[in-house]
């Protein structure tokens, strides 16, 4: 294999100027001054893992046995001793390419990735601050063409740009302040479309000029998103519009991250846009390369993307999909932990007689069906056109019912275990509608969420049930009202205030409500969520963590967290008369609870078989329709008095 080498004596600027030159080993020659030689490793070593490099160091151990020691703590992931009489820097060279080979996911991997580095080296770095540095590449200042770096070093760029480019750049920047880590600027450079990628690390920018396809793919470039590059959810649509009018068939494939709430969670904000703009990088990748044919990636919203492949065999999809989700995100890295994402697909197949907006929304139901699945992770659109069609005008229906009064409270009873009475009520929400009858919850919340109003329709709920609640008989003075609070309510600034707010307008006991909290609801931001919290336990609200077992369960949250309650959801409790593994499952929990002081709710119990179970290992509550189903205000005021 033949080598292309670049040469670096100085550290000004390494990391930058090693990267601009598509460089994926570093050999550091440390002999004669191991000082700076490790400052050169150590600064390498910080984007390493993420870059997936290999640092080689050379040393003699001959002179200081402990080198190879300092180089390993300062990062490099090879070494070669010349103290060694039979040390070849061509093999440990071989070497180093074999481990950024395997780490990149193999050798036609490796080559492509090469292959893409070495043509977007157009790149430049500064550092901020009052004192400023610069460094440009020389392969940029090539393609400078009128550009006079040398009298206007940061600005050269931006003093080229149009206005509406200009604003763009301001905002980009704007978000680097603001702590994002990256952002995008479509902008022209000498007269063609390019996408600049914004990195700030260290207190330092950099920029990267990629050019992007001449041809058709360029009419539309300004419709990028500004985090990934890929094309936004208009510029999608604009395609799949041109390619249904041009009579082709189209297939459709929505991919979503199902866990990413937790894993920007758990790495960061800033490590989550990384995510995105990885898994983005490699769909366009494994899309060219898996179909050759017209097609197109772009980024929907959050974590969810889009493939649209023109005139692709539809028995062939399944494999496609499956093949796709494997490639891109069985070996994905952050900040050199593994991590493991949760992916979910919906696929729908549209004609030259189907419309952009509707396919697109098909596709997107289709995700949504098998993200709550947990069966299949590929699920393919079954709804006619009709059904999507009543998808839009419940969206555009529901702001309207919730003024009119036809979102209605019902109440699930909770009952004690041990002695069958009741203990209290999940506040729950259905639609009245008045020409398609009663809707469920489920319905409810994802029309909700799609048409924007999930907030305040949360709120009505809460102000609903508490005045319902409020206005029960003193004989049911002793039972306790459960309600829903969602990530959008914990996330809100005056959360606390609001809450307590509508607690003493409706004139109810606080030392009587529950709030159920899901997990992923709470991990999002957990320092913020156990200070709110707090508040409200110190008011005498009690806290439930609904939907326990489901998501990411952690014993280090729990003890941080005012939490009273843990609800088992059905999913658990469903089987658990007919498996031993889901008893165990469900023992532990309660076992776990029990443990930290906490009562445990069970969920969805159908059958005395189950209850019996739960008796056994000492769960306090249950409910499901075994006892009583949702009930209107006045049925289970009924059943209550009934009960007590």
């Amino acid at each position: 294999m033949g080598w292309r080498v670049h040469s670096a004596r100085r550290l000004d600027n390494l990391s930058a100027r090693f990267f601009s030159a598509g460089a994926m080993i570093a050999v550091i020659d440390i002999r004669q001054s191991e000082r700076e030689g490790a400052q050169a490793i150590a600064e390498l070593a910080r984007t390493a893992t993420e870059s997936g490099i290999a640092i080689l160091a050379l040393v003699d151990s001959s002179h200081d046995a402990e080198t190879i020691a300092h180089c390993f703590e300062a990062g490099a992931t090879h070494y070669l001793d010349f103290a060694d009489t039979g040390a070849n820097l061509n093999q440990a060279i071989n070497y180093a390419y074999r481990y950024v080979e395997n780490f990149r996911g193999g050798a036609e991997r490796t080559s492509h990735e090469q292959s893409l580095l070495t043509l977007g080296d157009l790149q430049w770095s500064m550092t901020g601050g009052s004192l400023r540095e610069y460094w440009i590449s020389d392969s940029l200042l090539a393609a400078a063409g009128e550009i006079d770096f040398g009298r206007y070093p940061l600005t050269g760029i931006y003093r080229t740009l149009s206005p509406e480019e200009r604003c763009r750049v301001r905002g980009a920047m704007g978000r680097l302040r603001d702590g994002a880590r990256q952002a995008a600027v479509p902008h022209r450079f000498n007269g063609r479309p390019v996408i600049h990628h914004l990195h700030e690390a260290d207190g330092r920018i950099s920029g990267r000029i990629e050019y992007l396809a001449s041809g058709g793919d360029a009419e539309d470039w300004t419709g990028r998103d500004l985090l990934s590059g890929l094309r936004n959810a208009a510029s999608a649509r604009t395609w799949i519009r041109r390619k249904l009018d041009d009579g082709s068939q189209l297939t459709l494939i929505a991919i979503g991250i199902k866990n990413f709430r937790m894993i920007n969670a758990a790495f960061g904000r800033n490590a989550g846009d990384q995510l995105l703009r990885i898994v983005g990088h490699r769909l366009m990748d494994q899309a060219h390369r898996q179909y050759e044919g017209p097609h197109l990636v772009a980024r929907l919203d959050g974590q969810n993307f889009l493939i649209a492949l023109a005139d692709f065999g539809n028995s062939k999809v399944s494999d496609f999909a499956n093949e796709l989700i494997g490639a891109i995100f069985g070996d994905l890295q952050l900040e050199g932990r593994p991590i493991n994402p949760v992916v979910r697909a919906g696929v729908a197949i549209g004609t030259k007689d189907s419309s952009d907006k509707t396919l697109i929304r098909k596709a997107v139901l289709a995700l949504a069906e098998a993200t709550a699945a947990d069966a299949l992770p590929i699920h393919f659109s079954t709804v006619s056109e009709a059904d999507v069609h009543l998808e839009e005008v419940l969206e555009g229906q529901l702001p309207g019912a919730m003024g009119r009064g036809e979102i209605v409270i019902v109440f699930q009873p909770q009952i004690k275990v041990d002695s069958g009475a009741l203990f209290g009520a999940e506040a729950l929400a259905r639609w009245e509608h008045p020409e398609y009858g009663l809707l469920g919850a489920s319905t409810l919340f994802a029309v909700a969420e799609r048409a924007g109003v999930m907030d305040s329709l949360s709120t009505q709920i809460h102000k609903q049930a508490l005045t319902l609640a409020a206005r029960w008989p003193a004989s049911l003075g002793s039972l306790r009202l459960s309600l829903n609070v969602t990530a959008g309510d914990l996330a809100a600034k005056t959360f606390v205030d609001d809450m307590l707010g509508q607690v003493e307008t409706a004139g109810f006991d606080p030392a009587h409500l529950t709030l159920e909290i899901t997990e992923s609801e709470l991990i999002g931001n957990l320092s913020a969520s156990a200070t709110k919290l707090h508040r409200l336990r110190k008011k005498g609200i009690c806290i439930a963590i609904d939907d326990f077992g489901t998501g990411y369960s952690s014993l280090s949250y729990l003890k941080e967290l005012p939490v009273d309650y843990l609800k088992i959801d059905s999913g658990l409790t469903g089987d658990m008369s007919g498996s031993s593994k889901d008893q165990v499952v469900v023992r532990s929990i309660i076992d776990m609870a029990h443990s930290l002081d906490l009562s445990v709710v069970a969920e969805g119990i159908e059958t005395e078989s189950q209850l019996d179970i739960l008796a056994d290992q000492g769960c306090e509550f249950f409910q499901g329709f075994l006892r009583s189903g949702a009930l209107s205000p006045d049925e289970f005021e009924a059943f209550a008095l009934r009960s007590n």
